[in-house]
């Protein structure tokens, strides 16, 4: 009987190990997600800004216009009162569209993850691609065909090695292919040109 009873106080204390090291477990989990978010979202551009890889101002206006302009929409859809009212006021409202419409029609894919060409798995590509594309028409087939975009902008540059896509003198090169890639996929000057705002190899 006293064999017997010896096991059952050693059982109990790896059990109320497991329990304290629970909130470690989490802890480290929550920690890995943070940071990941944390690197994606604002290292990874901060990078990018300051190995002289941002967009150019026109760019960054014509992303801010088409966030305005999806906002706007977004509130009439919600408010349907308020939606009336603009179009009393029809005169200011093609007033607006007009300033949209000058802007460039741009598409972003953002935080797009890919492995590189004889990486094995061990290394990765983060990035983010805006399409500049020749008219909304264009715009609102490739966000039509997102799947398939996406596909595309992958596989391309999915076929590069790391050292390809760490030299910065032969991204401006990876810019055309990509642009060639696209545009014979969803036809001839459907996309004008590609921009990186994020681009980092780890």
């Amino acid at each position: 009987m006293a064999d017997a009873e010896t096991p059952t106080p050693t059982d109990a204390p790896p059990k109320a190990g497991l329990k304290a090291k629970l909130p470690l477990v989490l802890g480290i989990i929550v920690g890995l997600g943070v940071g990941a978010g944390t690197g994606a979202m604002v290292i990874g551009p901060a990078t990018a800004r300051t190995m002289g890889y941002a967009l150019p101002d026109s760019v960054v206006a014509a992303l801010n216009a088409v966030a305005k302009s999806k906002a706007a929409s977004d509130e009439h859809a919600e408010d349907g009162e308020h939606a009336s009212d603009e179009g009393g006021d029809h005169g200011e409202g093609e007033g607006g569209e007009g300033e949209a419409a000058a802007a460039p029609a741009v598409v972003t894919l953002e935080n797009l993850v890919l492995n590189p060409a004889g990486s094995g798995g061990a290394r990765f590509l983060l990035l983010t691609v805006a399409m500049e594309c020749k008219d909304a028409a264009a715009v609102t087939m490739l966000q039509s065909r997102d799947a398939e975009l996406r596909d595309v902008v992958l596989s391309s540059l999915g076929l590069k090695t790391v050292e390809q896509l760490a030299e910065i003198g032969a991204r401006e090169q990876i810019k055309v292919d990509l642009t060639t890639a696209l545009n014979e996929r969803f036809g001839k000057k459907t996309v004008v040109r590609v921009y990186f705002p994020q681009f980092v190899v780890q």
